[in-house]
């Protein structure tokens, strides 16, 4: 009788049981490796959304710095792109007009644009905002220095206002208000004379310079621009100049120098169409002088007549004239300071 032998069933069970833990192994293995990649991929994606949000944060900090700083003083608005650094990355800002262009004008529409820059990623917005206007009809307003009213014979038809200080002495009459803007302004000495309704504002009223406006009026080159092309011909004014009586019809005229004594006169005739007379250029020293009886008549009583004076000379005023029209001299105040 042969002998014979057979395998034992627990070795049988211990191999399936070893092929069973392996591949147990295998796939807890692979879950963990595909953990391992889902969590290097969320945090990869949470440090990224991270950056991105610090951007935008320092984006929305540098338009809140913008605005807050041209309220307290339009005309330090930033107007070309310039960056701030802060502690955790650096954001540029600046100012343009609705339509891109620079400068800002303070009484119009805004847009800021603010980039913030936090750990290698940038964010870019773009706010609008609406400049502040007076919605005062002013017939007097003077930037900066002291202007001096004396007398009571003086009647002025609209409100006065002021970045600096005002001196009345004799009661002037004012059919309207008188407005301090900003923390420099108010009576000279603190001497109020009583009888006026004062209104105060925080901040100082920004206005454009000549060339400002020239520039919004011809986009082409402004001012000097005008000097070539104007409707000087149309009334006969030869060399930039005007020394004689003469009539202004609706158009642009540029000179350099206006200087009329005695009976000489400007009539604009305006009833069909407004008339602008430009005294440049922006700096010049030019002369703008209607001394004695000179006269600057509007035919018709509409505001539609302008003369702008761009000239560090300004505007002299003697005698008995008389001038329908609404002078806007930037550069100096009626009483010829700076």
């Amino acid at each position: 009788m042969m002998p014979t032998s057979k395998c034992p069933k627990r070795h049988v069970t211990s191999g399936f049981a070893l092929i069973t833990a392996l591949y147990m192994i295998l796939i807890v293995s692979i879950l963990l490796l595909g953990i391992g990649f889902l969590t290097t991929a969320h945090q990869e994606r949470a440090t990224m959304d991270a950056r991105f949000s610090g951007a935008l944060n320092l984006a929305e900090a540098a338009v809140n710095y913008e605005f807050r700083k041209i309220s307290n003083d339009p005309t330090q608005a930033d107007l070309a792109p310039t960056t701030y650094a802060v502690s955790q990355g650096t954001f540029t800002v600046w100012c343009t007009n609705r339509d891109g262009s620079t400068p800002w004008d303070p009484a119009n529409y805004l847009y800021v644009l603010a980039t913030g820059n936090y750990k290698g990623v940038t964010r870019t917005i773009k706010v609008s905002g609406k400049g502040f206007y007076p919605s005062n009809r002013f017939a007097i307003y003077t930037m900066m220095g002291t202007s001096v009213f004396r007398g009571s014979a003086i009647t002025i038809t609209g409100d006065i206002g002021t970045n600096g200080y005002f001196d009345f002495s004799g009661t002037p009459t004012v059919i309207g208000s008188v407005f301090f803007d900003g923390p420099n302004a108010g009576w000279y000495n603190g001497s109020n004379p009583g009888g006026y309704n004062v209104i105060t504002y925080p901040r100082p009223l920004s206005w454009p310079t000549i060339d400002d406006i020239a520039n919004r009026m011809f986009p082409n080159g402004g001012m000097a621009w005008l000097a070539t092309h104007n409707d000087n011909a149309s009334a006969g004014i030869t060399n930039n100049s005007i020394t004689s009586s003469i009539t202004l019809g609706p158009g642009n005229y540029y000179v350099t120098n206006i200087n009329l004594k005695g009976n000489d006169q400007i009539y604009f005739n305006n009833a069909n169409g407004p008339i602008n007379l430009w005294v440049g250029p922006e700096g010049g020293t030019g002369t703008c002088n209607f001394r004695g009886g000179t006269a600057a008549v509007s035919m018709s009583k509409t505001p539609n007549v302008h003369i702008y004076v761009a000239t560090t000379s300004g505007i002299n005023l003697a005698g008995n004239q008389e001038i329908d029209a609404c002078i806007y001299a930037y550069n100096k105040d009626s009483s010829g300071n700076a």
